[in-house]
């Protein structure tokens, strides 16, 4: 079964997640993983069942004349849906990675001269130990279970911090300059921004 990628993604916007999605099955074909809002742009992303694969799928939308408006996408296959428990950061490139990201111009004539004329995105992936994600503009959200989030943004990329359960910090990741550091317990990665 397939869905309907802007239906889908103005009602996780709308809605939020409504559940937290354990595995896709034959019945199961798709499930929201993440989202971000900044402001009037926003980023959805849906990992969806295919034949002997798993699709990964990001939608960027612009609020636009009252409503939400798809604007494109991207997206990736992998042998695994990505829902599964976050693992520990020893496992990983570090407790905080960008796997992946990219961006979409805005329609002609829809933005000011002086705007950005593009929605981005960063596809993050954090590690067990980590809490909450700050997302470098005030906001903090929790990490979820399978470590999976969004971070959009207009003008500049943002400098993205996880936080441990007593707020410390154990990793920071600058999406502009596209490397990672991790001062605490030994974790660096290093992970080049696509986008």
């Amino acid at each position: 079964m397939a869905y309907d990628a802007s239906v889908e993604s103005v009602r996780l916007i709308e809605s939020g997640l409504d559940a937290d999605p354990i595995r896709l099955s034959r019945r199961r074909r798709f499930a929201a993983v993440a989202y971000d809002v900044h402001g009037y742009a926003a980023a959805t992303w849906f990992v969806r069942r295919g034949h002997g694969t798993f699709w990964h799928e990001i939608h960027t939308l612009a609020f636009q004349n009252g409503e939400w408006s798809r604007l494109g996408g991207g997206g990736h296959n992998d042998d695994e849906d990505g829902l599964a428990d976050r693992p520990p950061a020893a496992d990983m490139l570090g407790a905080l990675t960008s796997t992946g990201g990219g961006s979409t111009a805005l329609a002609s004539g829809s933005y000011l001269p002086d705007r950005p004329q593009f929605v981005s995105y960063a596809e993050l992936r954090v590690a067990r130990e980590v809490a909450v994600v700050d997302l470098g503009r005030g906001e903090l959200k929790p990490a979820p279970r399978h470590g999976r989030l969004l971070v959009v943004w207009r003008t500049h990329p943002p400098v993205v911090r996880a936080l441990g359960p007593g707020g410390d910090g154990i990793a920071t990741l600058d999406l502009a300059a596209g490397n990672a550091d991790a001062p605490k317990r030994g974790l660096w990665s290093l992970r080049r921004y696509a986008g």
